[in-house]
């Protein structure tokens, strides 16, 4: 399959990597520092997963140069969403498929009005991985999945053939008769962590052996759960305890990506992860003052270091 990768951060690097290893055409889009570093030295991954380099890994930055591709691995950070949409407009034949791996909850009801919804597919990337240095992405921790589907849960040859792309990859990965219901419940889990962290200044570890921290996030992650399920998503009663249980599987020095971001003097993507939930909340009905609070704390840093 020919596959164009999105932004090729720790997400997109990670599984287009994978993927190219495999054998797949992959082409990477991106620029800057990380870019240069990438077509000098190749894709580099530390992972627990087992560590890849990639030599040559094709990486442009004008996507008008790739032609059609049949998938499109969109990993761009969510600030970022329609600048990049116009960006790959060249890639899109008839049946491309733009499967997002963010965070937020709007994305594809966004990429729809921009790109046209025959093209837009659910997508859920379970990893923590960031850029530790240009051309270099150090996965965190075991997991390390893909959830994708047609968000009218039809079947499609184009995600079985990313499926069975992903077999080859060895990526676990599997098809949503869903998706919008497996976003959501990413969501009730990451966007809540997310914030935490980063109001506690601190790994996931930290948060979950303090008391107060901890106390913290499951509110947080119980009025994510009830705006979800105001919206109409059907999301299990006890998703939110779920959610802080799985938190505790993740290793203590596992770090969210905003709080990495927040570290580096980076923009967060606090308004559409934490201020999402405040703000469906109040479109909604539903009180969301925990999230509101971290929402009010982290604003002075959501545009970076110049910000605060």
């Amino acid at each position: 399959m020919k596959f164009a990768v999105m932004g090729a951060g720790g997400i997109g690097g990670y599984f287009g990597a994978r993927l190219a290893a495999d054998g797949n055409e992959v082409t990477f889009i991106a620029r800057g520092r990380h870019a240069e570093a990438l077509r000098r030295d190749g894709l580099t991954m530390r992972s627990p997963r087992g560590d890849l380099h990639i030599a040559d890994p094709v990486v442009l930055e004008d996507p008008r140069d790739i032609g059609l591709a049949d998938i499109v691995l969109f990993c761009v950070k969510l600030w970022d969403v329609e600048a990049a949409a116009e960006r790959i407009k060249p890639l899109l034949g008839h049946d491309t498929a733009v499967i997002p791996f963010q965070n937020g909850v709007s994305v594809c009801d966004r990429l729809a009005e921009l790109l046209g919804a025959r093209h837009v597919v659910g997508g859920v990337a379970k990893i923590s991985a960031v850029i530790e240095a240009p051309g270099m992405i150090r996965h965190n921790g075991p997991l390390a999945r893909l959830i994708f589907g047609e968000r009218d849960g039809s079947s499609s040859w184009r995600l079985e053939a990313m499926l069975s792309a992903c077999m080859g990859a060895g990526i676990e990965a599997r098809v949503s008769g869903d998706i919008e219901r497996d976003i959501w419940e990413k969501f009730v889990f990451l966007a809540p962590l997310a914030g935490a962290a980063c109001f506690a200044r601190a790994p996931i570890g930290a948060v979950m052996s303090d008391p107060r921290h901890r106390t913290r996030l499951a509110a947080m992650m119980a009025e994510a759960a009830a705006v979800g399920r105001a919206k109409g998503i059907a999301l299990d009663d006890d998703l939110a305890e779920r959610s802080l249980g799985q938190a505790l599987d993740l290793g203590a020095d596992t770090k969210p990506s905003m709080l990495v971001d927040l570290e580096r003097g980076r923009r967060l993507e606090l308004k559409w992860l934490n201020g999402e939930i405040v703000r469906l909340g109040a479109e909604l009905g539903i009180e969301t003052p925990v999230n509101a609070e971290v929402c009010a704390a982290l604003k002075p840093y959501a545009m970076g270091a110049t910000s605060a």
